[in-house]
C-alpha cells in the first residue's frame, strides 16, 4: 500500500541550510537545487544518501560534486540543514 509513501517530498531549509546556499557561488546553487529537485520526486530520496553520524539534527547527506547537503527526513519534507563544500559540511561550530 503506498499511502504511507509521498509522491514527492518538499525541500525546505532551515535557518542555518539557506545561509549556507547564499554563500555558496551562483552555479553551484543552482546545481544544488537542481538535484535536490530530483531527490524529492524519488519514492525514497533515502537510497541516494548516506547516514551521517554527529552531526545533529542531520540525519542523512547528499553528494552533489565536491559539495554535501546534510539534512534530515520528517513525513514529507527534506528539510535541509547544511549546504557546504566537503571539507567545511563536518565540523560543528564551537561558538565560546
Amino acid at each position: 500500500m503506498r499511502s504511507q509513501i509521498p509522491l514527492m517530498f518538499n525541500v525546505k531549509f532551515t535557518p542555518k541550510g539557506q545561509k549556507d546556499l547564499e554563500k555558496l557561488p551562483k552555479d553551484i546553487q543552482k546545481r544544488i537545487i537542481k538535484k535536490l529537485e530530483f531527490f524529492s520526486k524519488q519514492d525514497d530520496p533515502l537510497v541516494f544518501s548516506k547516514s551521517l553520524v554527529d552531526l545533529p539534527p542531520a540525519t542523512s547527506r547528499f553528494r552533489v560534486g565536491d559539495y554535501r547537503i546534510a539534512f534530515y527526513v520528517e513525513q514529507d519534507s527534506i528539510y535541509v540543514e547544511r549546504a557546504r563544500h566537503r571539507k567545511e559540511v563536518y565540523y560543528l561550530e564551537i561558538k565560546i
